[in-house]
């Protein structure tokens, strides 16, 4: 067998080894970091018949690695892969199936961002979107606030009965479904979007003073979860990297395209990691998540290494 040869992690090896908490921690790491140890490549999109191929990478010098994350999506589903190289010595460590680890990374974003910029008495959850990432916003801000109570919305009334359903029964909160998403956001003091609609689904009408937002599903400039009035009002704006945001973040541009969005406004997950915000009681926070790769290269990194220790996944032998 090669020395050193890089291993295979399978999605269950993933889901077998890190937890969201877990994600949460390797976020707070990266985003912790000294901003000249990290370096972010936006996400790159190329066309494929029937779909989109998507590459983005990252270097984590402080964590000793580097790596990037490739998927494609097309009518039969999207497939997430993550390449992992030890930023030392420049070799292959890992090459990991990232379906999992990108839903857990994506939570642990909106964890994060909660954690440093919700108000520490935030019980109240409302999440729009029942898709597959949903679960994981609701279990990742669960982390981090000692929630009362978690509201659901999503257009297909069985599906988010049975959503909300799995939500309380896996996180043990009181979890129902709202008939509408203005029901689901009014009287919550957190709330995450998590869908690929391209017209708002969260009104700033129906936010209440003090909440904090996670807009969480859109990343792409045709796509758009809450509407303007929302980004004006906002005290606080932040997000994952604002060279991406400048690319994918609808909400923004939206308004920048008009003169009325100034982008001095916006910062970091890293600044507020690095430095938690003071915030009134009644200032209304916002994240805008688009999702970068310093997150999935974070969290690939504790995945490997606790592969490593515990003798999980299949060597990749170059001279079998």
């Amino acid at each position: 067998m090669t020395p050193n040869a890089p291993l295979f992690l399978s999605e269950a090896d993933v889901g077998d080894l890190v937890d969201v908490a877990d994600a949460i921690d390797a976020l707070d790491g990266c985003f912790g970091a000294s901003p000249d140890e990290t370096y972010i490549v936006p996400r790159q999109r190329a066309p494929l018949p029937g779909g989109m191929f998507h590459l983005m990478a990252a270097t984590y010098a402080a964590g000793d690695v580097f790596g990037l994350k490739a998927y494609s999506g097309a009518p039969q589903g999207t497939f997430y892969h993550v390449m992992l190289y030890s930023y030392s010595e420049r070799r292959l460590l890992a090459l990991i199936e990232a379906n999992l680890l990108s839903q857990l990374r994506t939570g642990a974003a909106s964890g994060l961002a909660t954690r440093q910029m919700a108000r520490a008495d935030a019980d109240v959850l409302a999440v729009i979107g029942t898709g597959k990432q949903a679960f994981w916003q609701a279990a990742a801000i669960a982390a981090v606030r000692d929630l009362k109570e978690i509201r659901v919305f999503g257009r297909d009334r069985e599906r988010r009965e049975a959503f909300a359903g799995s939500v309380e029964s896996r996180l043990a909160i009181s979890t129902r479904s709202a008939p509408d998403a203005e029901t689901c956001v009014r009287g919550a003091s957190i709330v995450a979007t998590i869908t690929k609609a391209h017209s708002p689904v969260c009104l700033s009408a129906w936010v209440d003073d003090g909440a904090h937002v996670n807009v969480a599903g859109a990343n792409a400039a045709d796509r758009r979860e809450v509407d303007g009035a929302l980004i004006e009002r906002a005290a606080l704006l932040v997000t994952d990297d604002i060279p991406q945001a400048h690319m994918e973040a609808a909400e923004f541009r939206d308004l920048a395209a008009t003169g009325a969005f100034d982008w001095a406004r916006v910062r970091t997950l890293s600044d507020v990691t690095r430095s938690p915000p003071a915030r009134r009681a009644a200032d209304v926070t916002l994240f805008k998540s688009l999702g970068v790769a310093i997150e999935d290269v974070a969290l690939a990194k504790l995945v490997y290494a606790r592969a490593v220790a515990e003798g999980r996944g299949v060597p990749i032998d170059r001279n079998p």
